[in-house]
């Protein structure tokens, strides 16, 4: 098996005036390609920071970043930016919906932004929508639709460009336990079909749902 994530040492330090704050202090870690991997840990631990380096949305400081075998630290903010539109699906906790664009144009805007023709945006769209159980949703804009049925419009947009990873970041925090257990289970099932994925999260049970859960605290990998 090979691995779609290797850090080695990452650290980063924020500078708040004459202060320097070490967000994230020698980080090693390893995710094989289709994994399930839950990082845990409480506010201030350096999950997000942790999340936006995995994520490519900001660099490490020092240290070494390897995704799905290309080096990060060494890459152009147009490299970046394509890596995340293309290798990276984003699931985050406020759902970040366009709310004037209904479920599929939300869904098909990364493959605008990678230049898809439209005929094909809306086909891949719709079955990405399919796959989550929305297809009599395609047209209902977000303040028509749940909390729950937001989240599984971000996994569609997320799944639609086929991506390498889907990066979670708490994304049931906005949800009631019903919402919650479903899109869990989604998750869940995109793992079974060989999807790597990495979880962000504060809660303990919803760490429990991946293979294997890494605890950060004070910047540092606890276990």
């Amino acid at each position: 098996m090979s691995a779609i994530i290797e850090m080695t040492d990452v650290r980063k330090t924020y500078a708040t005036g004459t202060v320097e704050v070490d967000a994230l202090r020698g980080v090693s870690l390893r995710i094989e390609q289709g994994e399930y991997v839950a990082v845990a840990g409480p506010s201030g631990s350096g999950k997000s920071t942790l999340m936006h380096i995995i994520g490519c949305l900001d660099l490490p400081t020092s240290g070494d970043y390897v995704l799905a075998g290309g080096r990060v630290t060494e890459l152009s903010e147009t490299h970046l930016a394509d890596i995340r539109n293309r290798r990276i699906g984003f699931v985050f906790q406020q759902f970040n919906l366009l709310p004037s664009m209904t479920a599929c144009r939300n869904v098909e805007l990364p493959l605008a932004y990678a230049g898809v023709p439209p005929a094909e945006r809306r086909a891949r769209a719709e079955e990405a929508l399919a796959r989550v159980g929305l297809s009599d949703r395609l047209k209902h804009r977000p303040g028509e639709l749940s909390g729950g049925q937001q989240q599984r419009v971000a996994v569609a947009r997320a799944l639609v460009t086929d991506p390498a990873l889907i990066l979670a970041d708490e994304p049931t925090g906005n949800l009631d336990s019903t919402a919650s257990a479903d899109v869990l289970a989604l998750l869940d099932e995109l793992h079974g079909v060989g999807r790597t994925i990495v979880l962000i999260t504060h809660e303990a049970d919803v760490a429990r749902r991946a293979d294997r859960s890494v605890l950060i605290r004070d910047g540092q990998l606890a276990s």
